[in-house]
């Protein structure tokens, strides 16, 4: 999914209005969305729009967590948009939590 950083952060906001403890049919939209969001980040990442900070993991990171790790990690990652370093975001995974995408 290409995507760019308007629709990103009108997708991070859309997220972060999903009230995940209303039903199953929220909490499945909200991960769907997470995915949706990481996977187009990952795309980002690759083509050189965005940066992670220095002595941050890459985003690929968090699958190798979700990945090897099941439930219980915890990482976030803050990046930012390379053509505006002012627009920083975090994204990552919590213990026992919900995954999180939002602006710093």
């Amino acid at each position: 999914m290409e995507m760019d950083f308007e629709t990103l952060e009108k997708e991070i906001e859309r997220l972060n209005t999903i009230n995940t403890k209303a039903n199953y049919t929220s909490r499945k939209r909200y991960y769907s969305l997470y995915y949706s969001i990481y996977h187009a980040l990952l795309e980002m990442e690759k083509s050189g729009q965005i940066c992670t900070e220095p002595g941050s993991k890459s985003l690929g990171y968090l699958r190798e967590l979700q990945i090897n790790d099941g439930p219980e990690f915890s990482c976030t990652i803050v990046f930012w948009n390379k053509d505006n370093a002012a627009k920083k975001y975090k994204i990552g995974v919590c213990i026992r939590g919900l995954p999180i995408c939002k602006p710093v």
